[in-house]
């Protein structure tokens, strides 16, 4: 997986960059994906939520799939010759966008560092682009504890 960042906070592109990759291996994702993540401040962000979710406020992290994987399975880049570049031969699978003023005082009130609020909220994004949900208790379940073990194995703990 290809991950493209537009203004990262400086020393995470690696970070986020090797997270994405491991990820998407660790869901046996094909290589062939790409996606943008892109870090903003708590007026875009809120302006985002505003626009594209109805909800009047910031966030820490919104999530724009650009296709739909329910059930959360391997993609198959065949399926989408249209949205797959054709320079590169990436599927890219959507847009992340990242507050990092709300990181910030989210890292404070749970105690942990920003690198490991970044990293949380860059995964959490990317599960939902892979088809992951929290709507109903199982799904929460399943995604928290998915994240957990792609956390833990990258060493980014609380």
């Amino acid at each position: 997986m290809k991950v493209f960042l537009n203004n990262p906070p400086k020393n995470f592109s690696k970070v986020i960059k090797n997270l994405g990759q491991f990820a998407s291996g660790f869901l046996g994702q094909p290589e062939k994906l790409s996606v943008c993540v892109t870090f903003v401040n708590a007026d875009e962000i809120h302006e985002l939520n505003k626009t594209y979710r109805e909800v009047d406020r910031a966030t820490d992290v919104l999530s724009f799939p650009t296709i739909d994987n329910v059930g959360h399975g391997v993609i198959d880049v065949s399926l989408y010759p249209y949205e797959t570049d054709f320079k590169t031969g990436l599927l890219n699978i959507g847009d992340i966008f990242i507050c990092l003023d709300v990181a910030k005082s989210q890292a404070e009130e749970y105690g942990h560092s920003l690198k490991r609020e970044v990293a949380f909220l860059f995964l959490h994004g990317l599960l939902h682009l892979f088809g992951f949900d929290h709507i109903e208790p199982a799904d929460e379940e399943e995604m928290s504890k998915t994240a957990n073990e792609i956390l833990s194995a990258c060493s980014i703990e609380r």
